[in-house]
């Protein structure tokens, strides 16, 4: 018998490292308090880096949590040393990270019923691959792309939000002259 509702259960499954590690932040902030109050070097010391360390952790954690996608649609998103693979009935293809020219996420006004968010990578030798950002396996995107120097995770932010006929740049390569 389950006593939580199946939005609320998928809710909590969504926000869930938030959770764990804002729960860490709190308990780091405990021991912190817990070492300046008994006047413990080791204890202030291990809470202030427990603390920082579960901070980052927390803010890379609501990122992850803003870019998420329910799974619906057809295909599988693979990540594999640098290289970006998007497999599905019709197609797919694979890009390295090293020959990305540009990245952007693509919007339009169809969603719910249809796929209205896609990530698309524009890269050397080859048409655009467009990955909708509810595909299985799109979590593992934005592990991928937080390796490119100057990615804008707060525009992707926006365009997950996004219910307008709308092209967000995210990341775009420099060239040097």
């Amino acid at each position: 018998m389950n006593f939580i509702r199946p939005e609320v259960r998928a809710g909590l499954w969504r926000w869930r490292e938030v959770l764990i590690t804002g729960a860490l932040v709190i308990y780091g902030v405990y021991i912190l308090g817990r070492g300046i109050d008994r006047s413990s070097v080791t204890l202030t010391g291990l809470g202030a880096v427990m603390t920082g360390l579960c901070a980052v952790l927390l803010f890379w954690a609501i990122l992850r949590a803003k870019l998420y996608k329910p799974v619906s649609a057809a295909g599988v998103v693979e990540v594999k040393e640098r290289e970006v693979g998007y497999l599905a009935p019709d197609g797919g293809a694979y890009v390295s990270l090293d020959n990305l020219t540009r990245l952007e996420i693509v919007t339009n006004d169809k969603g719910p019923a249809q796929d209205d968010v896609f990530w698309v990578l524009t890269h050397l030798g080859g048409d655009p691959l467009y990955i909708p950002a509810s595909a299985q396996g799109s979590e593992l995107l934005f592990d991928a792309f937080a390796a490119l120097k100057g990615v804008n995770f707060e525009e992707a932010v926006r365009a997950m939000g996004s219910s307008q006929n709308a092209r967000f740049l995210i990341w775009e390569k420099r060239v040097l002259h």
